[in-house]
């Protein structure tokens, strides 16, 4: 039985807008096993085979590969997270990301055959799964968006976004005055800016220069301007 199950729960619900039972989440994680790992540990290798399918339980993953011999940033994965190496998964084929933990993580490792058995008796959970792809590929454009421009606003989006602070929504608002989709996008801005003020501080430099696409030296001086920017606003 994984301890803190129910939080772990609450941050999934959050992977999709289609809403799985109590029962179908507890039977998805309880198929699986923790596995704690290290500061940089991967969860899968570059140029392993790996299809099972993760869930982040604490900590933070991250996603990187190489681009002309120098390591890139493709993106992040809170606790909550749904992780699929879908080279490995779909495929059969070695993963081409490295995906490695940023600080000590936990992560529910589930393999693929109880995870495809879910998939294959329960309509239910089919649905969460495809919501849940849904919302990778739009967060995969959203970070595209979020990433356009020069560096310096490439940052500073990215500093917005990171540590903004969105007021939870009072439950009787959200359940009289917003649909479906909105309720759950209220959840997903409260809970995401709230980890990422607890995570962020533990996430490298030299991590975010290389999802920024940039070096940690010219990370570095983008800061210095903008706290210059800053203090003579003040």
């Amino acid at each position: 039985m994984i301890d803190n199950i129910d939080k772990l729960k609450r941050f999934l619900a959050l992977e999709a807008k289609y809403q799985l039972s109590d029962a179908l989440f507890d039977e998805f994680l309880n198929g699986g096993e923790v596995v704690c790992l290290n500061t940089y540990e991967p969860m899968i290798d570059a140029g392993s085979c790996n299809p099972d399918v993760f869930v982040v339980k604490e900590g933070l993953i991250r996603g990187t590969y190489l681009d002309k011999n120098a390591e890139k940033t493709a993106g992040f994965a809170l606790p909550g997270s749904l992780l699929i190496s879908f080279h490995c998964y779909y495929g059969g084929e070695p993963s081409y990301y490295r995906y490695e933990a940023c600080c000590q993580t936990e992560v529910v490792r589930i393999p693929k055959a109880h995870f495809d058995g879910l998939i294959a008796r329960s309509h239910e959970f089919a649905l969460w799964v495809m919501s849940a792809n849904q919302n990778q590929l739009y967060y995969n454009e959203f970070r595209n968006r979020l990433l356009s421009g020069d560096a310096k606003s490439r940052f500073a989006q990215l500093t917005r976004r990171w540590s903004e602070i969105i007021p939870d929504v009072p439950s009787s608002v959200i359940a009289s005055n917003l649909g479906v989709d909105a309720r759950h996008y209220a959840k997903v801005k409260s809970e995401m800016y709230a980890r990422w003020k607890t995570i962020l501080p533990t996430v490298p430099s030299k991590i975010i220069a290389s999802y920024l696409g940039i070096t940690e030296q010219h990370l570095s001086k983008i800061k210095r301007e903008m706290l210059r920017d800053i203090e003579g606003a003040s």
